[in-house]
């Protein structure tokens, strides 16, 4: 039944359009999580190399 009622959704919302605005805002959205992403992988970057001084200058002090 959800099955059925699924696909009667989907095209009713080919029909009136709402399909290709739900991806442009699933490709909006892509970008911000894509920046994130960036953001993320620098701190991780920057945390172990952080960590990985550190580490050196206890060995040599």
């Amino acid at each position: 039944m959800s099955e059925e009622y699924s696909i009667k959704k989907r095209i009713k919302d080919i029909i009136n359009g709402t399909a290709d605005a739900e991806r442009e805002r699933k490709a909006s959205m892509q970008g911000q999580i894509d920046r994130a992403d960036h953001i993320f992988q620098f701190c991780l970057l920057l945390f172990g190399l952080g960590f990985w001084v550190v580490m050196i200058l206890k060995m040599f002090l």
